[in-house]
């Protein structure tokens, strides 16, 4: 005789086989619709312009639009805090930026960590170069170190506290053993405006962006964080060149989803991204900007990104960097 314990097992069993199916057969259908990749910046940055190129062999690879959501504020936070409430479903990705990553040190009551997500896959970035504003007189380095020398210091533009304009700014200034006041703009954008229109003195920006200011008549370049000469600003010396090796400065993108997602499903968005970033295509339009590739997925690019969170951690405790200052 069949019991009603055994039958009410077996129909728990059913059950869960039915689910377990149901799952699968999701996962095997994915993606079934548009992803949405978030951008924790305004339009316009590093991470936008990337994340829009490479979206174009993410739909081709994936079969299913890729959709950019730009959610900029608070250095970041307000789009990764948006990341890390989604669905671990495939159809939510995150574009962290390095200062996006530098704010889980920085922040003490943020509403994620490193732990909220799983990082996918890392693609490289770019060394940064130092900018400064001939409109307020600076117009060679030596200008600037009489700047930075001087009673009051120099102010040096950035996108908020704990961005990598910051840090990299607050390490060459005290590099430098002169005094500097950080002036915190909504975005990137606005930081190199505040820049070339003469109501701030220096502030660092990618490679990239260095190389369209080049020309510019209000901003000049005057130096590249690299270990040599990049080769779209070739005439520009490295720091290392001015007499300040340490200064380590470099900005780098990668995609994470929230924990949980599906592991075939990240191992194929990893993979349709590194398809992308290896295509002739995108090495055509970023290496001439001083694009560095480094592709890292999965553990790697989890171990990169702690021993990420390490290196901040030293340069926000030497520089006594806090939210309020």
């Amino acid at each position: 005789m069949i019991s009603r314990r055994n039958v009410l097992i077996g129909a728990g069993t059913v059950g869960s086989m039915a689910l377990m199916s149901s799952v699968a057969k999701a996962q095997a259908e994915w993606p079934a619709r548009p992803i949405t990749i978030t951008i924790a910046n305004a339009p316009g940055g590093d991470d936008d312009t990337l994340s829009r190129f490479l979206a174009e062999t993410l739909t081709s690879e994936l079969g299913q639009a890729v959709v950019i959501e730009n959610r900029g504020g608070g250095s970041t936070t307000i789009g990764v805090t948006a990341a890390s409430s989604a669905k671990p479903d495939g159809y939510s990705i995150l574009c962290l930026p390095t200062s996006g990553l530098v704010q889980t040190v920085l922040r003490d009551r943020l509403p994620y960590t490193l732990d909220s997500f799983t990082p996918i896959v890392g693609i490289g970035g770019y060394p940064l170069a130092l900018i400064a504003s001939k409109k307020a007189g600076i117009n060679t380095i030596d200008d600037l170190m009489a700047a930075i020398h001087s009673p009051e210091g120099v102010t040096y533009a950035t996108a908020g506290v704990g961005t990598i304009a910051h840090l990299t700014g607050t390490t060459f200034i005290r590099e430098a053993k002169g005094k500097g006041i950080n002036v915190s703009y909504k975005n990137n954008p606005d930081g190199i405006q505040g820049v070339a229109g003469g109501f701030t003195q220096m502030m660092f920006v990618s490679a990239r962006e260095g190389a369209i200011l080049k020309n510019d008549e209000n901003v000049t370049v005057l130096a590249v964080t690299s270990p040599a000469r990049t080769s779209n600003l070739p005439d520009v010396p490295t720091t290392a060149e001015l007499g300040y090796p340490q200064i380590d400065g470099r900005v780098w993108y990668g995609y994470l989803a929230p924990a949980g997602i599906p592991a075939d499903v990240a191992s194929r968005f990893s993979a349709a991204v590194v398809k992308g970033v290896q295509t002739p295509k995108f090495q055509e339009r970023f290496g001439p900007l001083s694009f560095q590739t480094d592709l890292k997925t999965g553990d790697d690019f989890k171990a990169f990104l702690v021993s990420e969170q390490n290196r901040f951690r030293k340069i926000i405790t030497e520089n006594d960097i806090k939210l309020n200052k």
